[in-house]
């Protein structure tokens, strides 16, 4: 325990400093022993603790408030056999709840959805998307609340055309391109990624395409029956040479699984570059956790 506290109060104080939003600390890392059950995310101001046992955290979370301060705006999440709850403790919430990573803005919501409007462990990918991203048109595919999108027009994107199911996640994602003054040039269609590649080709070619799905999105999409599909369309609207970045986030599959994808497509690929869960993300196995490839297309499909 007092390795635990030790390193949470420097993680949080470095974190706090700097008023950027990040993991602070990665018991899913499986780095702490008998602390696997619960992480901790900072989105500046708010500490957010996610559990995922009943395990008892009384103790825990009276050390932590002891560190964090009683006024600090504090959530604890629950996520056990299926069902949510939260607790809340010290100052209210800010609402709107605007957060950063990497000078950009992000709006992000802790009191009422299972996921907070922004994946942390994307951080990775953000940055190396906003890196190469200039003068780049780029289709972001399960976009959430494109902040993909965001990272890609701060770097300099043509344009970029955004692919979700759910108009509340597109909406939000709006919002967050209009908080970094970065709303020319962007596409929103709440479309099936899979059931419409057709109207998707007319906004193509594409020199790159991010795609980040969930593992298991029911009937709409599973990676073990879907992805390998959608390498395959999705590689027909990309421009010669152009960049398909295929993420998958289970500790069920390591990167071998979207190498064998792009290995057994009708199209020829060359593995650029792999990453995964941003630092923050300390973890005892990185496969355990978000895989990020990037593969190039080198001939016509």
């Amino acid at each position: 325990m007092n390795d635990f506290l030790e390193f949470f109060q420097k993680q949080y104080d470095e974190a706090n400093d700097n008023g950027e939003c990040r993991r602070i600390f990665h018991g899913r890392g499986q780095l702490f022993s008998g602390l696997d059950f619960f992480n901790i995310d900072l989105y500046h101001p708010v500490v957010f603790i996610s559990l995922f046992k009943t395990t008892p955290f009384e103790g825990i979370l009276k050390e932590v408030i002891d560190i964090i301060g009683k006024n600090t705006p504090l959530v604890v999440q629950s996520r056990v056999d299926g069902k949510i709850s939260r607790e809340f403790y010290g100052d209210e919430l800010p609402h709107p709840h605007v957060v950063c990573e990497n000078g950009l803005k992000y709006l992000v919501d802790l009191s009422s959805n299972q996921n907070t409007g922004l994946f942390l462990d994307m951080k990775e990918g953000r940055s190396w998307l906003r890196a190469i991203a200039k003068e780049k048109d780029i289709l972001n595919l399960f976009s959430y609340t494109c902040s993909l999108s965001v990272a890609a027009k701060a770097g300099g994107a043509n344009k970029v055309v955004n692919i979700d199911q759910k108009k509340s996640f597109l909406s939000i994602g709006r919002e967050n391109h209009r908080l970094n003054d970065l709303d020319e040039s962007i596409t929103y269609r709440n479309w099936d990624a899979l059931k419409s590649m057709n109207q998707i080709g007319r906004y193509g070619p594409f020199d790159l395409i991010f795609c980040d799905p969930p593992s298991n999105q029911g009937k709409s999409f599973f990676y073990k029956r879907d992805y390998k599909k959608l390498i395959r369309k999705g590689g027909r609207l990309l421009k010669e040479n152009g960049l398909f970045v295929a993420c998958l986030n289970t500790p069920f599959e390591s990167i071998e699984f979207l190498k064998t994808l792009f290995s057994e497509d009708e199209g020829q690929w060359r593995l650029l570059e792999v990453m995964y869960s941003s630092a923050d993300f300390q973890e005892a196995d990185c496969e355990q956790g978000l895989k990020i490839t990037v593969f190039k297309r080198i001939n016509d499909l």
